[in-house]
């Protein structure tokens, strides 16, 4: 049968032969017209490389793919197998950079392997001659030595990459208040409420104290069906129309009414349960008089049994960010029935005026979602699914958060009128970009009230150390070997900063203690609170007017409504868009450079108002930036070149030096009389963190820096002027470069405030 079929289906060596020209006829079809469409149109000598290059690099790539394929084929069947089953095995799941090192790894352990499974073999049985074995001596002590030097690039302690930070004190100027990270007095109760459905979680289930009800999210997420939706179904008793409103609360003894806050995790495996790793919060805000509530979302998270579906291009649910934030809303109502409810437990003991939401990773972008849900009718990507919330959000935390994951209707997330506070640390090895900062772009304020928001940079912190369950392996236990854990935080340090931070959030947002706002704009008023770290604050209110920005006007040389901006002896100077790693911020920003060995005039630049203004501190969002400070193509003649030689160790010396960068602040007014105050009356400029989590730098597939603007204040009647100045009536700011012989900087705006 197998002969017949050879002879009257199967292609004779003719046919395939032609078969093949009539393939290559294709190729060369597609490059002919491509040649005449692309290359011949307008034609230039200079377009003839080009095409040489686009039709040479794929045949190159099929050659090689072919090569690969012929030389695999030309082992033994013993070798052949083994390696096609182990090859993706290492390259898919071993290492946490980009594909380079993916594939260098892999080959690495895979050659290593190979000559120490013909060592064990060759040497045990005594096979190979004496010559044999020589060649095979040398080909184990070499792949020791890969091997060792493999480990050693990854596990030998590294030099500290951010060296400017290694005497670095955190000056005390702690307000003279209590400490808001102190437990409070309050006796604390706790209880759990669910659907009753939850097959694994007793505090869910049978065990549960309050019924709470369940709720459709299919309009929401998707790809809850098939095997995957089947084996999830199963596992935790329910679908996705009938999603648990579940939750652990820590609450204070009394009759309240208590202000309610909800903190939801993030994406963590769904069996692995998250929502009991904020225990430490619960307890600390109830005892603070606060409810507090650890919301279950576990049943969204993926799972290795995902994985079945191996032709889906992202197993497991999709465009679920959404979801994460509803549920969020859809607790808050279930907790409004409840506190209007006869002769329930929480009857009047809620204060609906008083709520706040806490998200961390993926559930920090879900806060965002839920205030921005919190002010809709419908659902924005399917409007036949209603909404009726307008609760009275205060304020929001995102902790180490996603961003973007969901946008409604392809748009970014936007939020209006809700303080907004976000936390990072620059040793998260999971989300490795300060994402919270694009939703921080992206929050608004109108005139009705004071609002706020901030951002926090904490060095040393990491992604799971928030959560007592996560710990601090962001990357799971199984690549885990990659992080550098010598330069994570200690636990409870990092989660220390969180109790201060939010509780600090929550007396303003809740009580109007607006005495705390300064550890927002700065982490030296909170300095006897908080571990001895490098922290990075920005920080923005309803009350500060932006003066100086460079949002909407293309001149570089000009300001929005009529100001102009004037620079001399800068080597470089023009406007950029903000950008994270993975996002950018819709903002924009004024970067300049000098440099005393291009020019020996002092470098200047000033931005001439359109109308002189007034108030008690001036505020600069400034952040160093990582660009060569000589103009492009610059070289030093002779005899500067020769100074530079004879100067050699004074030169590094002042490069060591000008790390933290300062010059003189300028202040005119509408007089021409000047004040000045060195930047340095706030703090230097540091350079740029460094953020490497993993042991080496090759296993990041992110750079290592990201732009982190620092917020400075300088008070008008500190600055030093000559007689007669009016700080009512300011109509120029400069930056006038004389305290640091070279230097880049990157301003975002210029604010007065009240």
């Amino acid at each position: 049968m197998w002969q017949f079929l050879q002879r009257h289906l199967l292609p004779s060596p003719k046919a395939w032969r032609s078969g093949g020209m009539g393939v290559l006829a294709l190729g060369l079809t597609v490059l002919l017209i491509y040649f005449l469409l692309v290359i011949l149109a307008h034609f230039s000598m200079q377009k003839l490389p080009a095409f040489l290059v686009w039709a040479t690099v794929p045949a190159a790539l099929g050659l090689g793919i072919l090569l690969a394929a012929a030389a695999l084929q030309a082992l033994p069947l013993t070798m052949r197998l083994p390696l096609v089953l182990v090859a993706p095995l290492l390259f898919l799941s071993i290492f946490p950079g980009g594909m380079a090192t993916d594939l260098v790894g892999s080959l690495l352990l895979l050659g290593v392997a190979a000559v120490w499974g013909a060592s064990v073999d060759a040497f045990v049985r005594r096979r190979l001659k004496f010559s044999q074995r020589r060649v095979l001596s040398g080909a184990l002590l070499l792949s020791v030595l890969a091997l060792v030097a493999g480990l050693a690039a990854v596990f030998v302690p590294k030099e500290d990459p951010n060296p400017v930070l290694a005497d670095y004190v955190l000056e005390d100027r702690t307000l003279d208040l209590a400490n808001p990270g102190l437990p409070g007095d309050h006796p604390v109760l706790e209880l759990s409420y669910g659907s009753g459905q939850d097959r694994h979680r007793p505090e869910y289930g049978s065990g549960q104290t309050l019924q709470a009800r369940s709720v459709d999210g299919s309009k929401l997420i998707d790809n809850w069906d098939g095997l995957t939706g089947w084996l999830r179904s199963s596992y935790w008793g329910f679908d996705v129309t009938e999603l648990p409103l579940q939750a652990r609360v820590w609450y204070p003894a009394g009759d309240g009414p208590f202000p309610l806050v909800l903190i939801v995790h993030g994406n963590h495996g769904m069996e692995d349960y998250s929502d009991p790793g904020y225990a430490y919060l619960g307890e600390f805000f109830a005892s603070r008089g606060t409810i507090f509530a650890s919301v279950d979302e576990n049943f969204i998270n993926s799972s290795v049994a995902d994985r079945v579906d191996f032709l889906a291009d992202r197993p497991g649910l999709r465009e679920e960010n959404d979801a994460r934030g509803w549920l969020l809303l859809e607790h808050l109502r279930q907790w409004r029935d409840w506190n209007a409810e006869a002769g329930h437990l929480f009857q009047g003991k809620v204060d609906m005026d008083k709520i706040a939401l806490i998200g961390h990773s993926r559930g920090g972008e879900a806060v965002g979602i839920a205030a921005a849900f919190n002010g809709l009718d419908r659902y924005p990507d399917d409007a036949t699914l209603e909404f009726d919330y307008g609760f009275n959000l205060r304020g929001v935390i995102a902790i180490a958060p996603v961003y973007g994951q969901y946008q409604p209707r392809e748009r970014p997330t936007p939020v209006r009128d809700v303080n907004y506070f976000t936390i990072h640390g620059d040793m998260d090895g999971d989300v490795q970009s300060f994402e919270g900062l694009a939703q921080y772009s992206r929050v608004g304020f109108s005139e009705q009230s004071f609002r706020f928001r901030s951002s926090l940079y904490v060095q040393g912190a990491n992604h799971g150390q928030f959560n007592t369950g996560w710990g601090n392996l962001d990357v799971g236990r199984f690549r885990g070997w990659a992080l550098d854990l010598s330069r994570i935080m200690e636990g409870e340090a990092q989660r220390d900063v969180a109790r201060v931070y939010f509780s600090a959030f929550l007396e303003v947002v809740f009580n109007e203690r607006r005495e705390y706002l300064p550890i927002f704009q700065d982490a030296r008023h909170a300095a006897g609170w908080l571990p001895a770290r490098y922290y990075i604050n920005q920080y923005h209110d309803s009350n500060e007017d932006v003066i100086v920005d460079f949002e909407t006007d293309l001149d570089p040389s000009t300001l929005d409504g009529g100001g102009k901006v004037t620079a001399e002896h800068l080597t470089r100077w023009y406007e950029v868009a903000n950008e994270l790693k993975f996002d950018d911020l819709d903002t924009h920003s004024l970067v300049a450079s000098w440099d005393g060995e291009v020019n020996d005039d002092i470098a200047s630049i000033g931005f001439a108002l359109a109308a002189p203004v007034g108030g008690q501190t001036l505020i600069a969002s400034l952040s160093a930036v990582d660009i060569p400070t000589k103009p492009r193509g610059w070289e030093a003649d002779g005899e500067a070149e020769a100074n530079r030689e004879t100067n050699t160790e004074e030169l590094t010396a002042e490069a060591g030096e000008s790390a933290i960068l300062d010059w003189t602040v300028v202040l005119t007014d509408a007089n021409g009389r000047t004040a000045s105050l060195p930047l340095s009356y706030d703090a230097g400029l540091f350079p740029l963190i460094k953020a490497v989590p993993r042991r080496a730098g090759f296993l990041d597939s992110t750079a290592a820096t990201e732009i982190l603007f620092r917020r400075f204040e300088f008070p008008l009647a500190s600055f030093q002027s000559e007689g007669g100045f009016d700080s009512r009536a300011i109509s120029e700011i400069g930056f006038r470069f004389d305290r640091s012989d070279s230097g880049a900087m990157m301003l975002d705006y210029l604010a007065i405030a009240p």
